[in-house]
């Protein structure tokens, strides 16, 4: 009996020693099962991670390269982009004009127009033979608002030209074809003295010297010559949003401008029946149809279209407000409740303006100021006592604007009334009035005037005389 007791207990305790072998067994590879799942686990959030930080990158701006920004606003103004075109093209042009607003006036420091008679001559011919004057001064301007930087070179031209012996050129470079770099001297970040660009497929390298050219950014920070960013740059991503909620909003339009039919029946027997009776009868909608079944007409839901639109009015919003070119300008008419908010809008473009305005008046002023002095140098004019001399003339860019007359007519008029200011005050704000011919005018004219009283009073005193002789 104890033979067998102990054999039994044996077995037992072989199968004991079995069971936690095995369960041992089952546990370490449970553990490395589990081990595995999370080593491949954590590899597999890593890879989605790095997939995500390397395929979607989020970002509100776009075009954060120079290069690549202006290149795109050259290929939305001229109409060779994808997106954005017209709301590009209308922006440049209507910022462009209202920089320039009234044109470029040219005006005498000196105490007398008679004093600086031969620069104000020189700056009238000067603009002539440029085009400053009528076509080409809006263009320079427009080019500025795609570059965000305008250069201009000048050159001495021998022809002669009215009284003069020679004229000087002014040509834009345009940063696009050259790719030119501005130097600035090494104490002196605003003193531009060299210009120059390396050789292109299209032409060779060239630079110019500080007084052959006239350069003015319109962006980026100041102290570097080279960093500009025109006004548009800035929500050039949103001008692309805003052409494509358009195209979403005509997708929708062009698949549900007509309504979808929508037939239900019980059985595909009934489907094949009436989908021959349709065809038989070229059914088409406004034609009546009689079928089992319901029948309705499949639209969108007007909330996806009401989000679009919303989005469109907020993007032009935006626009808006970066590049100071109000929302009626740029097509929505609906959003304007009032004529005084039509006023007011406008009276935004001309204060987003007022910067680039102040840096071409400087522009101009440094182009006239170098293109008599290459004149003197150039000509010979400038050993003689007709030298040109830049200090007595300076430029203007007046901007009229609707609330600038009512601000004449409602403070400055009633001001020369009460004696408070004179005449002459009010008359220099007056856009393209020569004060000096105005007076002179004023002059011959009370002259003739007092002549006209003088002969009548001659024609009284002969009658008076006559009278008394009788």
């Amino acid at each position: 009996m104890g033979i067998f007791t102990n054999r039994a207990t044996r077995a037992a305790l072989q199968e004991m020693e079995k069971a936690k072998a095995e369960l041992a067994a089952v546990k370490t590879d449970h553990d490395a099962k589990v081990k595995h799942y999370q080593s491949v686990q954590e590899t597999l959030v890593k890879d989605i991670l790095t997939l995500q930080e390397t395929t979607s990158k989020n970002v509100g701006n776009e075009y954060t390269d120079y290069a690549t920004a202006v290149q795109a606003i050259s290929d939305k103004y001229c109409g060779t982009a994808d997106w954005g075109v017209i709301q590009t093209g209308a922006i440049i042009d209507l910022r462009a004009a209202f920089i320039l607003g009234e044109g470029i006036k040219v005006s005498h420091t000196t105490e007398t127009k008679a004093e600086a008679e031969r620069e104000l001559q020189f700056a009238k011919d000067f603009m002539e033979y440029n085009g400053l004057d009528s076509e080409m001064a809006h263009e320079i301007v427009k080019e500025a608002e795609i570059e965000g930087k305008t250069a201009l070179k000048l050159s001495y031209d021998d022809e002669e030209f009215n009284d003069w012996p020679g004229m000087i050129t002014a040509r834009l470079i345009s940063w696009l074809l050259k790719k030119y770099v501005v130097t600035a001297d090494s104490e002196d970040y605003l003193w531009y003295t060299k210009l120059a660009w390396e050789a292109s497929s299209t032409a060779p390298a060239g630079s110019l010297a500080e007084e052959e050219f006239v350069y003015k950014k319109f962006g980026g920070r100041i102290y570097d010559p080279n960093d500009a960013q025109p006004r548009i740059m800035k929500c050039l991503t949103q001008v692309d949003r805003l052409d494509k909620a358009l195209y979403d909003l005509r997708r929708i339009n062009h698949l549900f401008a007509g309504p979808t039919p929508d037939f239900k029946v019980e059985d595909m027997t009934t489907c094949n029946y009436l989908t021959q009776q349709i065809k038989d009868i070229n059914w088409k909608i406004g034609k009546a149809i009689i079928h089992t079944g319901d029948f309705a007409l499949v639209g969108p839901p007007a909330e996806g279209v009401e989000n679009i639109i919303a989005e469109i009015e907020l993007t032009v919003k935006m626009i808006s407000g970066t590049t100071g070119v109000p929302i009626h300008y740029l097509g929505l008419l609906d959003l304007l409740k009032n004529r005084a908010t039509g006023d007011n809008t406008r009276e935004l473009v001309m204060a987003a303006t007022t910067r680039e305005r102040a840096i071409w008046r400087g522009a101009f002023e440094e182009l006239l100021t170098k293109a008599m002095e290459m004149f003197n140098a150039q000509s010979g004019e400038g050993q003689k006592s007709t030298a040109l001399d830049p200090t007595r003339i300076k430029v203007e860019i007046p901007l009229i604007s609707e609330e600038y007359w009512k601000h004449i007519v409602e403070a400055y008029i009633p001001a020369v009334t009460a004696g408070i200011i004179s005449k002459e005050a009010v008359a220099e704000k007056f856009p393209d009035i020569d004060l000096e011919a105005e007076a002179e005018r004023r002059e011959k004219q009370e002259a003739k005037d007092a002549e006209a009283a003088k002969e009548e009073m001659e024609l009284m005193r002969a009658k008076i005389n006559g009278g008394g002789t009788e």
